[in-house]
């Protein structure tokens, strides 16, 4: 499983999530090293923080931004920690194979912010479905590139890189105007790690962004069942509303 992290929002900095934005826009990144961030940020601001220098570790640094990244991710590398959009290990790699087509997957994993079990579990779920596709060039060097969308498939520039946007246009697509939109369909859509898709419903529900409701899961799969959302207190809910404007 992917190792992510998430933090809710803090008002006090409310502006530290929009700067990490703003710069990764700014230099065409899905993510950055925590370093790379933090000798980005204005002086001001890592003042605020209590960040006295840009030569603060990255053990400082992080202590002191969780609390305020908002929809942003933090994610563990097998050699650093970056902060980013909310993706799944698919559309990391995508992302990254768009940005440089040909690309072997050697070079590509040591761009990637995930660990290695995830990134090979990632790349051969893009290699099975076809949208990936692998050559080799005329060293047989493997070269890896995005195939052709097929069908109703969503290509890289349509996709949300936010994870509430992206929860907001699968349950969209999926519900097609209906209110009521099977949980069990959005989860498959967006085949995010169980744990990262069960936090941003927690985290949608908190703020009122979502209602969930119960049903009769006789009318599901054993499969179906288990992709819906059970709750701490063992609650079973099938379907989502969105009441959110955004």
């Amino acid at each position: 499983m992917t190792a992510e992290i998430r933090y809710r929002s803090n008002d006090e900095h409310p502006d530290i999530e929009i700067k990490i934005s703003e710069l990764l826009k700014k230099k065409k990144k899905i993510f950055l090293t925590v370093a790379e961030i933090r000798n980005s940020l204005p002086a001001m601001l890592l003042k605020r923080l209590g960040l006295v220098s840009k030569t603060a570790t990255t053990t400082e640094v992080l202590k002191k931004l969780r609390p305020y990244l908002g929809n942003m991710w933090e994610y563990r590398g097998p050699r650093s920690t970056y902060i980013g959009y909310s993706m799944s290990p698919e559309e990391l790699i995508e992302n990254e194979i768009k940005r440089n087509p040909g690309i072997s997957p050697k070079m590509l994993a040591k761009n990637m912010p995930i660990k290695k079990k995830d990134f090979v579990a990632g790349l051969n779920k893009l290699l099975e479905t076809g949208a990936v596709a692998c050559t080799f060039n005329e060293v047989f060097t493997p070269c890896l590139k995005i195939c052709s969308k097929i069908g109703e498939q969503i290509s890289l520039e349509e996709r949300p890189v936010n994870g509430r946007a992206a929860f907001k246009d699968a349950y969209s697509r999926i519900g097609k105007g209906r209110g009521f939109v099977r949980i069990h369909r959005i989860r498959e859509d967006l085949n995010w790690p169980r744990e990262r898709f069960d936090r941003m419903l927690v985290d949608l529900m908190a703020d009122y962004t979502i209602e969930l409701h119960g049903g009769d899961p006789t009318t599901l799969t054993e499969e179906e069942i288990r992709d819906s959302f059970t709750d701490e207190n063992g609650l079973l809910y099938i379907n989502v509303t969105w009441w959110g404007e955004n």
